[in-house]
């Protein structure tokens, strides 16, 4: 009985290892709904106490088998090895929890401890129930043959895949293999698929912004991340446009999606969706994209430092916090000119009523003689005052491009990693092609090796113009270089990119580029 005890409690302890590195890795794919995600974290959680209680267990039973037994020499060589590995689990799962506990954004380093605790808490199992099933089964048995075959065939089996993970790994080296781009799929399409949306209310936010309503067709449905944007096609006056917005409302709101365009001057699709949109408006977006979101399975505590416009994808974030009852602390500062420049205004109201743990403080650079709240610039100070913790949370920055990077410099000063601040920078300015100087005597000529063809380039033409100039076919989403949608490897020669924030390192060092933002410099050799 004790045997079958001993043997029921090692498959639980396995078992429990085993589920804790597989539930951590679905609860990491992308797509997944912010409800699967929320129950893969709870199984895991309560896998984890389980086997932290079973490892308590089998240790205090293991340690009275051991006492008065007699020094390490005198044990069987199985039990030094039992003894040993216990002493390396010990660390690795107080590693574990202090790194569940302090440092969220190690997520890859949590996956790789997961994976090493798993392969202890075998070995832990299987070594001395080997060293056992070896002592009493008899030489030449059919049992251990048995035993002997089925190992093999493991080893057999873990083999052919890592072969066939192997092909995989190099046909993705080639240089026709274009990274996916950081997107969210809908239902029954991917984020390439353009969907056709109804605008079905507008509502006034301020003097100049607005938020436009739009519904999702029924067979269609959209999972976004909070933060994350579409790339809409515009018919204004005749001329087709494409333009980036924000997200605005809460991803769990499946069935619709909202966008707020700020009116810029002399901005065409701004000013045509502040002035002239009208409720049964049809227009194509795709997307969702972007890799500014928000994560409650990584971001434990966020710090929200938005200006003018940039507080779309914030309340985007604090909707779905909202809406999923999330018990995330969360700090918003935001920094506007006048207090008839904040947008969202009575929704932060809201949500400071409604969200416990939301904190929010809005800061005027003109502000009225009666404001009674913050004046003047993002400094230091103002963070330090009230983001008590830099330590903790992950910061997200959205706002005009000089803001973000005052605010970056800021953060750094403060001892803020790098890795815990992201931004949104789909609005930055991009350099004009009036402003490059044309060569004198320079021919830009793209050659598109995978489709054959070799193409002039007009002037001032990025690569994706040409592509779609002369039919090739290049994927793409924003055309503003954050997406990464399009990333296309270069093969050989020289270009030059107007942004480069839909690239990864790992595209830039394997010499990919934003066609939608890239223009060539003489002869330029492309994998499409």
């Amino acid at each position: 009985m004790v045997n079958i005890s001993t043997i029921l409690a090692g498959v639980a302890f396995v078992t429990l290892a085993a589920t804790n590195v597989v539930v951590m890795l679905e609860a990491t794919q992308s797509p997944r709904s912010a409800a699967a995600r929320a129950r893969l974290i709870a199984v895991h959680r309560v896998a984890g106490y389980l086997f932290v209680i079973l490892f308590s267990v089998m240790v205090y039973i293991m340690s009275q088998r051991l006492a008065g037994v007699g020094i390490t020499s005198h044990l069987p060589l199985h039990l030094v090895l039992h003894i040993v590995l216990v002493l390396v689990l010990v660390p690795l799962l107080l590693l574990k929890i202090l790194m569940v506990r302090r440092y969220k954004q190690s997520h890859s380093s949590l996956k790789a401890i997961g994976v090493a605790i798993f392969v202890v808490s075998f070995l832990l199992v299987a070594i001395p129930t080997l060293s056992e099933l070896l002592r009493s089964v008899n030489p030449g048995s059919i049992g251990l043959r048995l035993a002997t075959g089925l190992i093999v065939a493991v080893c057999l089996v873990q083999c052919a895949l890592v072969f066939k993970k192997g092909k995989k790994l190099r046909a993705s080296t080639d240089p026709s293999h274009t990274p996916a781009p950081a997107t969210s799929l809908t239902e029954h399409g991917n984020a390439q698929d353009p969907l056709v949306l109804l605008l079905a209310h507008t509502e006034q936010q301020t003097h100049d912004t607005k938020t436009l309503r739009f519904q999702v067709p029924e067979e269609r449905r959209i999972f976004a991340k909070p933060g994350q944007f579409l790339t809409f096609r515009w018919m204004v006056d005749g001329q087709r446009v494409s333009r980036s917005y924000s997200i605005s409302s809460s991803p769990v709101h499946e069935n619709y999606v909202e966008i707020t365009p700020k009116r810029a001057e002399n901005g065409c699709v701004s000013v045509f969706l502040n002035d002239r949109a009208k409720p049964g408006l049809m227009v194509e977006a795709s997307g969702p994209y972007g890799r500014f979101y928000f994560d409650q399975a990584l971001h434990k505590s966020i710090v929200l430092i938005a200006a003018g416009s940039g507080i779309t994808p914030m309340i985007s974030m604090l909707r779905y916090i909202d809406d999923l009852k999330l018990p995330t602390p969360v700090m918003l500062l935001y920094c506007v000119r006048t207090g008839a420049d904040i947008i969202f205004q009575n929704e932060l109201a809201r949500l400071g009523s409604s969200l416990h743990n939301f904190k929010y403080q809005v800061c005027l650079s003109r502000p009225h003689p009666d404001w009674a709240g913050l004046s003047g610039r993002l400094t230091g100070e103002l963070i330090s005052q009230h983001v008590l913790d830099v330590d903790s949370p992950t910061f997200f920055l959205c706002g005009p491009k000089g803001f973000m990077e005052n605010a970056r410099e800021i953060l750094a000063n403060l001892g803020v990693n790098q890795d815990r601040i992201l931004q949104e920078s789909f609005g930055e300015s991009k350099l004009s092609t009036a402003s490059r100087p044309p060569e004198a005597d320079s021919v830009e000529t793209v050659v598109f090796m995978h489709s054959g063809k070799v193409c002039q380039v007009p002037a001032g033409s990025t690569l994706l113009d040409v592509a779609e100039q002369n039919d090739v076919q290049i994927p793409y989403g924003c055309r503003q270089g954050v997406c990464g949608t399009c990333a296309t490897r270069v093969l050989s020669g020289a270009v030059q990119m107007d942004a480069e924030a839909g690239l990864t390192a790992e595209q830039k060092d394997a010499g990919y580029v934003l066609p939608c933002v890239s223009h060539a410099e003489g002869t330029v050799v492309l994998a499409a």
